[in-house]
């Protein structure tokens, strides 16, 4: 037996660095194909709170892909309700007459909806807001 027959150790570098940025890279794609953005998956930029500018800028794809989803459904959740109120009409239900049916669909991943209708009603306590600008504003109906 020769020397170059023994078993020799082998002690390279760990390439965890490497594997870190190949996976990062690989959940920014995922991401980017899904529609969610780059950084929806990132695993680097946690443990901090962000403002809202922040939060909106950094997932500005997914806000994106959220509106182009609510205009699709926004007609198609209305066609249902109409379909839904017809069907009870159908079978007997005395129904009033839906009107035009609207789907509104808020931005509470940036605003708190909440805090912004209470200002909005010490407002109106104020004086500062009409109610029928309110009722407008946060039921959808005309200010007459």
């Amino acid at each position: 037996m020769s020397t170059e027959d023994t078993i020799q150790e082998l002690a390279s570098a760990l390439s965890t660095g490497a594997q870190s940025r190949a996976l990062r890279l690989a959940l920014q794609v995922l991401g980017d194909l899904c529609g969610l953005g780059i950084n929806y998956f990132d695993f680097d930029n946690v443990g901090y709170v962000k403002t809202v500018t922040e939060v909106s800028s950094d997932n500005s794809a997914l806000m994106r892909n959220i509106r182009k989803n609510e205009n699709a459904l926004a007609a198609l959740l209305a066609g249902v309700s109409c379909a839904l109120l017809a069907c009870e009409r159908s079978m007997g239900r005395d129904l009033p007459d839906e009107g035009g049916v609207r789907v509104v669909f808020d931005d509470s991943i940036v605003q708190d909806t909440t805090s912004e209708k209470r200002q909005d009603m010490d407002e109106v306590a104020a004086g500062l807001m009409d109610r029928a600008e309110y009722r407008a504003k946060w039921y959808g109906e005309s200010e007459k």
